[in-house]
């Protein structure tokens, strides 16, 4: 029960997390656009910033929608097994999935590592940030894989949280 509670509030973090940077996107665009065309000028680190957050925005709610079991999948594998065995589906899509969340801290990190002194041209930001988001998010969707796994994939038709 207490993984559970882990796995849920690990899921509830980071959708809360890739909600607030969204919103953060959102506005600014909304404020690229109207300086652009009302204005006649934007900020001119908006449209960097926008992007290298959206990988967080992904990499965070990628972690939540395993939880929820939202993930992309193939559902008409599923179908066709009998209604005994379609928990190998699941099963089998989170070993994938974890297989794969590995390489990417694996490669990720030292991706990260060597680009600590690297700044993006317009905003002037530490790359290191922008390729954290990978290593970082892929840990925590092994976390969640795993403490998925470990709880029966008990959650695997939990309701998502309003937000």
């Amino acid at each position: 029960m207490r993984l559970k509670t882990l796995s849920k509030g690990l899921a509830l973090v980071c959708q809360w997390s890739a909600a607030a940077i969204f919103i953060f996107v959102c506005g600014l665009n909304f404020s690229q656009v109207f300086g652009r065309y009302i204005l006649g000028s934007s900020i001119p680190w908006g449209e960097e910033i926008m992007r290298y957050s959206m990988i967080w925005v992904m990499m965070l709610g990628g972690t939540a929608s395993i939880y929820y079991a939202e993930h992309m999948a193939v559902e008409s594998l599923g179908e066709l097994l009998a209604s005994h065995r379609r928990h190998l589906v699941l099963t089998t899509t989170y070993l994938v999935g974890g297989l794969f969340c590995v390489l990417l801290v694996y490669y990720g990190w030292p991706a990260t590592m060597a680009n600590t002194r690297q700044t993006a041209a317009a905003s002037g930001i530490s790359m290191f940030w922008v390729y954290l988001a990978i290593p970082a998010g892929a840990l925590l969707m092994l976390i969640q894989i795993v403490l998925c796994a470990i709880s029966g994939f008990a959650s695997a038709n939990a309701e998502p949280e309003r937000l």
